[in-house]
């Protein structure tokens, strides 16, 4: 009987590749919890350092056992679709911006009228902003344009997107395989948010509170990153939007008072600093229906 299981799993890559990186994550994360010392940081650093590459790791492995042919839906030729990559590009960093500016009016006290690039680089500085519209505009700008970035969150998108994602359509449909799947991705993220990564441990409930509020960072992300994908039929999209996300959304907290991202926010992964992008994954799920996938 479990060499029948065994084999089930092997023929579905769908189950394998998840087994595969989330195995892989949560036995770092428990080793790092685990290991006391240097020794136990260390191991957490090859989980940080090495996050966006497991999901490559783990489509060469899950290819490998079970010879599966079928092509990684990615190219760099996203230019063949201008608006949709200027969609990509633009609109995961004006909606962060339009969250963070939600945040500091509800908690106007919190912005410093400051940017505490010292903080973010590891060294002392910091740049007052005498005039915030130029300010966002050039951060926006420079999100979207930021390719190094946005190759390097690749490593995530094509094991996630590029690779899983068909497979989980294929047997679960279009909405429910996006779900399927960004529920997944944000499962492995929960190792390096228990150590206090993206939130404060501060935070009320913390490490708890921190791993909930994630998962909902993952399902709008996930959301977003795999329309782009179904659409395009091409996950460079989905690392374009995590790319800005990523580079963007570390902006917010450095310009508040205390320097702490909470549940809320200032980063977009608080409830009001992603409110606009969670609206906008809410709108774009409801329309997965009707969408044509172009995913091989």
């Amino acid at each position: 009987m479990k060499r029948l299981k065994l084999r089930a799993l092997v023929q579905r890559p769908e189950l394998l590749f998840p087994v595969i990186v989330l195995g892989i994550c949560y036995s770092l994360g428990f080793l790092a919890d685990r290991i006391p010392g240097q020794a136990g940081v260390i191991v957490y650093e090859i989980l940080q350092k090495g996050f966006t590459a497991l999901p490559v790791l783990a489509v060469l492995i899950t290819r490998k056992i079970t010879r599966d042919p079928k092509p990684w839906n990615f190219s760099f030729k996203v230019w063949k679709q201008p608006g949709l990559w200027l969609l990509c590009a633009g609109g995961p960093g004006v909606l962060t911006a339009l969250g963070a500016v939600l945040y500091f009016c509800v908690f106007p006290q919190e912005y410093s009228g400051s940017f505490h690039y010292g903080a973010l680089l590891g060294m002392t500085g910091e740049m007052p902003i005498s005039s915030p519209l130029p300010f966002v505009l050039t951060t926006i700008l420079l999100a979207a344009v930021f390719l190094p970035l946005q190759i390097l969150e690749l490593g995530e998108e094509l094991g996630w997107r590029g690779y899983l994602l068909p497979k989980q359509i294929q047997r679960f449909g279009l909405q429910k395989g996006v779900l399927i799947n960004s529920l997944l991705w944000g499962f492995g993220h929960l190792p390096l948010i228990y150590f206090g990564f993206n939130y404060s441990l501060d935070n009320p409930l913390a490490p708890w509170s921190n791993l909930a509020m994630m998962m909902l960072v993952c399902l709008v992300f996930g959301i977003l990153c795999g329309a782009a994908t179904i659409v395009s039929g091409n996950c460079m999209f989905a690392a374009i939007i995590h790319g800005v996300f990523n580079l963007i959304g570390e902006v917010p907290v450095f310009l508040s008072v205390s320097q702490r991202n909470t549940l809320l926010g200032p980063n977009p992964t608080g409830l009001l600093g992603m409110l606009w992008l969670l609206v906008s994954a809410l709108f774009v799920f409801v329309c997965l229906k009707s969408v044509k996938n172009r995913l091989k």
